[in-house]
């Protein structure tokens, strides 16, 4: 039977969902000896959450073998992070002939948490973080929609004495700050779309309940309005719940990488307080991946709480997924902010987030037109502003920038971003603990009377509790050796299983040794089975 060729991953454009579904479908028949598709549950719009599992099923169970779970577009406009999944997925397929990695890892990749939210990013542009509520409409809201029918929401101005804004004079497709020696017209600008109950007044609120579900993660979790977009209770996300029963139901996952498109940064934690609230050992090996990390993308580092205008003091996002990973889970966890179009157009991270004035803002958009404008290939990312007919707001004009393209790279430098992100997991990746069996040995006593000896040892890199912080939780399982003597064989032993707790790195071993009476012509003695949580599982049968 002829093998099926791997899919290619387009970098044209981005992915709708049964665009995605067909990729890694393939993928999955492509390879089914190394992928394997399923999901970790459905959204709230009954769309399926992808789930790839890639490992080498000739070298056992995925539960059996250290994991590392990578999930991509939390946030609804960050599409880039589906790509960066889904290009980690392909390439670990294309280099396993030259690579054993999958043969003693697990890869579980999640590339879209977020399909519904997605769904209406890719295919309208509208603005939404993760999930917006328009279960219950209240008066005088505007909600989004396409009102002039070219299948896009995009942004409404219309002149207004009050109008905070004015046609920019060096480049009259933005819009800038109304000054005071700014000649008119004033413009306001609101949301494509319809105004539900409105009373005609200028009192126009936009949308519904916005939520974030990178505030929805259980440690540090705070109700709004003390955390914007918190949702009602850790978890309280049907999405972000099957994110976390997924996680909480896998012991065997060692490591974690986010995929969002802010400006091009490696974020490590914390995500509240400083890095005096972390093990100093365990910040030294965060920032030693996080600088493999930067190397590979040419991306700057920081702290979460550091990831900011120069302008603000430093944050504080409760309920984020950097703490969540760290003090909850035990693990070292990352995110890559991949990117956003000011980063394609040639503005570093650390210009984008420096103190500026509002001028220099402006100067920044004008860049990023000019730079745009000089581009053979390029996406469209501006809609000339064109009347129209409001039915409640009356002459209007729509147009303007696209959110989908500003939130995110163009495809083409993805691409080779994605291709560092690559690197850097599979780095990451190949510190994994290693829990092994080694020098099985029997030796007949005396009559019926055998001794069994066998060393269990951590041949990985990483500890068995990964962190100095993992080592108390108990959500990172110690190492467990169960003694399962054959039928008609006795454990003489006062002691079968035994706990060993947690192993550190490639030098941790334990030897163990267990008296047995076997009647004669008897082979097969016991069965030892070692539950290594993020070292994997391992078993073997004893015979004389």
């Amino acid at each position: 039977m002829m093998a099926k060729e791997i899919p290619v991953l387009p970098f044209k454009r981005f992915l709708k969902f049964d665009e995605l579904t067909d990729f890694v479908s393939t993928l999955a028949a492509a390879r089914p000896d190394l992928v394997t598709l399923t999901s970790i549950g459905a959204s709230r719009e009954g769309r399926a959450i992808h789930l790839l599992t890639i490992t080498d099923a000739a070298t056992g169970k995925p539960e059996d073998k250290p994991a590392y779970l990578i999930h991509g577009n939390i946030h609804a406009l960050e599409l880039s992070g589906t790509h960066a999944a889904l290009y980690t997925a392909r390439q670990l397929v294309v280099d396993h002939d030259k690579s054993d990695l999958l043969k003693r890892v697990v890869f579980y990749i999640v590339p879209r948490i977020n399909p519904d939210g997605a769904e209406f990013a890719v295919t309208t542009s509208g603005s939404i973080r993760s999930r917006t509520d328009r279960s219950e409409r209240e008066a005088n809201t505007l909600y989004q929609e396409d009102v002039n029918g070219d299948g896009l929401i995009l942004t409404m101005r219309q002149e207004h004495p009050d109008g905070s804004l004015v046609t920019d004079p060096k480049d009259p497709r933005l819009l800038i700050r109304r000054k005071r020696d700014s000649a008119g017209p004033f413009y306001r600008t609101l949301p494509e779309g319809l105004i539900h109950d409105w009373d005609g007044t200028d009192n126009i609120r936009v949308e519904g309940r916005s939520f974030d579900w990178n505030r929805n993660w259980s440690y540090d979790w705070r109700p709004e309005p003390e955390q914007g977009g918190a949702g009602d209770f850790p978890f309280s996300e049907p999405e972000m719940r099957s994110m976390a029963e997924f996680i909480h139901s896998h012991a065997n996952i060692f490591g974690i990488l986010g995929y969002h498109t802010g400006p091009g940064a490696v974020l490590r934690p914390p995500s509240t307080g400083s890095d005096t609230d972390l093990s100093e050992e365990d910040v030294r090996v965060m920032d030693e991946l996080a600088q493999i990390g930067s190397e590979y993308t040419g991306l700057p580092i920081y702290p979460v709480v550091k990831y900011h205008s120069a302008d603000r003091r430093d944050i504080n996002l409760r309920g984020h997924f950097h703490n969540f990973g760290y003090h909850h889970l035990g693990l070292f966890v990352f995110e890559f902010e991949l990117g956003i179009l000011k980063n394609s157009a040639g503005i570093e991270t650390e210009e984008i987030l420096a103190a500026k004035k509002p001028e220099e803002e402006e100067e920044e958009m004008r860049r990023l037109m000019k730079w745009w404008d000089e581009q053979e290939e390029r996406d469209e990312i501006y809609k000339p502003w064109t009347p129209f007919e409001h039915p409640q707001l009356g002459k209007v004009e729509i147009g303007g920038l696209l959110n989908r393209h500003l939130a995110g790279r163009t495809l083409p430098d993805l691409e080779e971003i994605s291709k560092g992100t690559y690197q850097f997991t599979v780095e990451h990746a190949s510190r994994h603990p290693r829990i092994i069996l080694e020098d099985v040995q029997v030796d007949a006593v005396g009559g019926d009377v055998y001794r069994i000896r066998a060393r269990t040892a951590n041949r990985g890199h990483f500890p068995t509790n990964v962190s100095n912080q993992g080592r108390s939780l108990r959500k990172l399982r110690a190492v467990q050796v169960e003694f399962h003597p054959a039928c008609c064989v006795n454990l003489l032993s006062n002691q079968g299983h035994y706990h060993i707790g947690h192993m550190n790195g490639l030098t941790d071993s334990r030897l163990l040794e267990w008296f047995v009476s076997a009647p004669p012509g008897k082979q097969k003695l016991c069965e030892i089975r070692v539950f290594g949580g993020t070292g994997g599982n391992v078993s073997v049968y004893v015979t004389k």
